[in-house]
């Protein structure tokens, strides 16, 4: 072998181990990283809310009409501050009482009128004593008879007295107001006073006196309203009829049994059988048996009224005959409501 190829051989051999710890030293290679999932894609975003648009640019809000009607009671305009009370009085606004009760100050008495009205719509207590102050008071007599109408609407004892002072007003339409809201509080102290106005010559003060007497159950006035069963007047009549049977006073029943025969009208006739029946007397049960075929539905009300409450057993059989030839669906509903009165009546009594 020649001297170079010995050479040669001597330094791979010598080299051999250096480069054996040098591949094992050496950094490995770094593995392949796995391929990254793709991202869920992500929903479109909603656009951004606009910003709220500016106060003075918002919506006009819906205008409040009581609000409206409040503020208008102190309007200029007589007619404006009338027709502002008129609508709070319709609108029955528990808010606007306070400036109601102010608005009977007004210096218009269409107004004061209106506001008084309105008052007594919203049937508001606190204003009695003012009503009651504007009925004595008041120099325009339509508002007077209207603080008296509006004091039935309340419904306050303490304006009883100065109702009775109102009798004596020189308009008769508020004598007649305040005899309409006497009788409707039941103002027993006004007993008197009432009864005193049953000779009266206006006939529609008489009315209104007698009626009164029957809301009140006079029967102290139960003599003075049986005269009443003669006056000329058909009306005075009827309403004479009216109060005695309300008062029950079976003292007065044998004036109305009169009543029950011609030449006295239908009307008088029918009434005075259906007062006598809530005395308890059945006089009036042959008028009813005349007047349940009526064509006029009052009258044939009254007279099954009559029959249902002082009808016998002749009574029961004639409302059946008359129910099952009935064709009329209301006519026949009001005979089958008469006989279940009577049946139970019939039950019921000994």
């Amino acid at each position: 072998m020649k001297n170079s190829e010995k050479m040669s051989l001597f330094l791979t051999l010598l080299l051999a181990p250096a480069l054996l710890v040098c591949a094992q030293t050496a950094a490995p290679k770094a593995a392949p990283r796995p391929a990254a999932k793709k991202a869920a894609a992500k929903p479109a975003a909603k656009p951004a809310p606009k910003p709220a648009v500016a106060a003075s640019t918002a919506a006009v809000q819906a205008p409040d009409p009581v609000n409206d009607a409040i503020r208008n009671l102190k309007s200029k305009d007589p007619a404006a501050r009338r027709q502002a009370a008129d609508f709070l009085g319709q609108n029955r606004s528990a808010k606007s009482a306070p400036e109601l009760l102010n608005a009977l100050a007004d210096d218009s008495p269409r107004v004061r009128q209106a506001a008084a009205d309105a008052l007594g719509m919203l049937n508001w207590t606190e204003a009695s004593p003012k009503l009651s102050e504007l009925l004595l008071k008041d120099s325009d007599p339509a508002v007077r008879q209207q603080a008296a109408i509006s004091l039935s609407y309340i419904m306050d004892q303490r304006s009883g007295d100065a109702l009775v002072k109102a009798l004596k007003d020189p308009q008769p339409a508020v004598r007649y107001s305040a005899l309409h809201t006497l009788g409707v509080l039941k103002y027993a102290p006004a007993e008197g006073e009432v009864a005193a106005l049953v000779g009266e010559k206006d006939t529609n003060l008489r009315r209104a006196a007698i009626a009164a007497l029957g809301q009140l159950q006079s029967k102290k006035s139960v003599p003075a309203i049986t005269a009443a069963l003669k006056d000329p007047d058909q009306y005075v009549r009827l309403e004479a009829i009216k109060s005695l049977g309300n008062i029950g006073e079976k003292s007065a029943g044998p004036g109305m049994v009169k009543l029950l025969a011609a030449p006295e009208t239908d009307q008088v006739r029918v009434e005075a059988a259906l007062a006598l029946s809530k005395l308890g007397m059945n006089d009036g049960l042959q008028t009813a048996y005349e007047f349940v075929r009526s064509p006029e539905p009052g009258l044939r009300s009254q007279a099954l009224n009559v029959i249902a409450a002082v009808g016998d057993a002749r009574s029961l059989q004639f409302v059946e005959e008359l129910y099952a030839a009935e064709q009329d669906p209301a006519a026949k509903s009001m005979l089958d409501f008469t006989k279940q009165r009577l049946e139970l009546k019939l039950k019921t009594q000994p």
